[in-house]
């Protein structure tokens, strides 16, 4: 393992004295090249704004010149340190999906091995993922003092973008056009990966919570120590410092997150159908849940509700909760169908993932905390049985006759097979075109040393009819939508094996199922049939919308 400098949070929070705030990550050991450049990350600094490609550093990159450098100045002055940084950050995130999910993660551009970053891309405030260009881009643009401020030095921000690369790694269905809650749950989910991420530096944490101890303390109140006082000083001061990082105001999607009053009804309003403000509610249930925990973790500590506690400890007990959370949440993502998610799915397949690994969850109740949380903002599991809202097993006696265990835990051909000879078990109709898109085996080891080894794959269906059939299959066309209309309806699901290839879930999205009508009536609305763009498939145009609104916003308010 090596260990690499970066900013704790970004350039905007600092230590007193006005001294850099900086945490170290530790990384597998790996031959790196100038860039730098691994096996998995490779750091090309080039400015597409001035034609400009600056060469990487001399030095040996496995070095880091930056421990214990306190001057902010020399390293936002230094594009070699923004190099180390996004590179560090990136590949840290990518180590997190993979410790949750038991095994690695290959990108969407398969058979590509290397994601490329570019910390300078452009001059605008705004930083994306691109498919495309099998890589991320940040920009850089000047604050109102006319400094430049870079977006790849924001850890949020890198975290956040990476985020995007690797749903697309694990659920690249995820980018097809679909419900309003799929194209949110891109933006949600990043920016809860990303926020959790940040909390995971317990020396970030510790100088958020020092405004809560008088004078400069080590202890913390007892008064400062629950949900509602913890957000306003860790949650929405977190969100004011590096609110301009991105957006060059002072408002950004996670200070809105936690000032979201709970309430059921958001879903329903229309404002809540643009993808970043619809994914605030996810982010607002589970840093809600975050928070609860939090507490709770916190509470065997006091020896009296009223006693003051150790700011570090504090700091490390949310620390805990963050990361736990958080791989919660990633290992969801082996549990939610292919396509068309809602976030009702995603509340279940993290119930599911977390049952899977930790079947006692009576100490600290995550489930609890974020199956409460996630019904106050509306958002409730896809089932409802006493499982407490885990998927259900299967419902009809599954055939593994001509199977080998040993193929189905790694071949699409046989998992092919086996939903060939289930179909009817299933209710999988064999009729359209469908392809098993991945399979996956993978160990998971929980805190406890318990370990679960599943194998997770998933098939997708399509099938393209005219608008004027649909009735025939039970679907709804919008009402304002030609009958000549060609529309491609999409299907699929995923399957979870246990170790010894039994089928433990099907988490299957029908083909001919009436939410189509909810999705066709949702692309409808959104322009995709009338040669607009589905929001969800350019980042780097729904992040500038954005960044445009919450300038507009502004305005008005200042």
């Amino acid at each position: 393992m090596r260990s690499f400098t970066i900013l704790a949070q970004d350039p905007a929070v600092l230590l007193p004295g006005g001294r850099a705030l900086t945490t170290q990550v530790w990384l597998p050991a790996e031959r790196l090249r100038p860039g730098p450049k691994g096996h998995r990350v490779h750091v090309i600094d080039f400015d597409a704004a001035a034609d400009r490609y600056r060469a990487p550093g001399t030095g040996d990159p496995t070095k880091d010149e930056f421990v214990g450098v306190e001057d902010i100045d020399r390293l936002v002055r230094n594009p070699h340190f923004h190099a180390q940084n996004v590179y560090a950050i990136v590949m840290s995130t990518l180590g997190e999906f993979e410790a949750a999910l038991g095994r690695r993660v290959s990108w969407a551009f398969s058979p590509g091995h290397q994601l490329k970053v570019s910390p300078h891309a452009f001059a605008e405030a705004n930083a994306y993922y691109s498919r495309a260009l099998e890589g991320l881009a940040f920009g850089y643009f000047p604050s109102r003092d006319q400094t430049l401020v870079y977006t790849c030095l924001s850890r949020d921000v890198v975290a956040h973008e990476t985020t995007h690369a690797l749903i697309d790694a694990l659920r690249s269905g995820f980018l097809r056009p679909s419900s309003a809650d799929q194209a949110a749950f891109h933006e949600g989910f990043a920016d809860i990966v990303a926020l959790l991420s940040v909390f995971e530096s317990i020396e970030l944490v510790d100088v958020l919570l020092a405004h809560g101890a008088a004078g400069g303390s080590p202890l913390i109140a007892a008064s400062e120590l629950e949900p509602v006082k913890l957000r306003e000083s860790v949650l929405l001061t977190l969100a004011e410092q590096m609110g301009e990082t991105l957006t060059g105001v002072r408002d950004r999607a996670l200070r809105a997150s936690a000032q979201l009053v709970p309430s059921p009804h958001y879903l329903d309003q229309p404002v809540y159908d643009e993808p970043h403000t619809r994914g605030e509610i996810l982010v607002a249930a589970v840093m809600n849940a975050f928070l609860e925990v939090w507490v709770k973790r916190l509470k065997p500590l006091r020896l009296t509700p009223r006693q003051p506690l150790n700011r570090r400890v504090v700091a490390e007990e949310g620390a805990t909760a963050a990361q736990q959370l958080l791989r919660i949440a990633i290992r969801a993502l082996d549990y939610c169908p292919p396509i068309d998610l809602s976030f009702d799915d995603f509340l279940s397949a993290a119930l599911t993932a977390d049952v899977e690994l930790y079947p006692d969850d009576s100490k600290y109740h995550y489930r609890d905390s974020l199956l409460s949380n996630c019904r106050a903002f509306g958002i409730r599991p896809s089932v409802n049985r006493a499982g407490g809202g885990v998927w259900d097993p299967p419902l009809a006696q599954v055939s593994y006759e001509g199977l080998h265990f040993e193929s189905l835990q790694r071949d699409p051909e046989t998992v092919f097979r086996f939903l060939w000879e289930n179909a009817a078990a299933l209710d999988v109709d064999d009729g359209p075109y469908t392809r098993v898109t991945s399979v996956r085996p993978c160990m998971r080891v929980g805190t406890d040393q318990f370990t679960i080894r599943e194998t997770v794959a998933e098939y997708v269906q399509t099938a393209q009819v005219w608008a004027r059939e649909l009735r025939q299959h039970g679907i709804r066309r919008p009402t304002e939508m030609p009958e000549t209309q060609l529309v491609t309806l999409y299907g699929g699901g995923t399957l979870i094996f246990d170790e010894f290839g039994r089928l433990k879930y099907h988490v299957g999205k029908g083909l001919w199922s009436d939410r189509q009508s909810g999705r066709l009536q949702s692309l409808w609305d959104h322009g995709f049939y009338q040669g607009g763009e589905a929001a969800q498939s350019d980042f780097a145009q729904l992040h500038r919308d954005r960044v445009l609104q919450r300038r507009t916003l502004a305005r008005e308010r200042w």
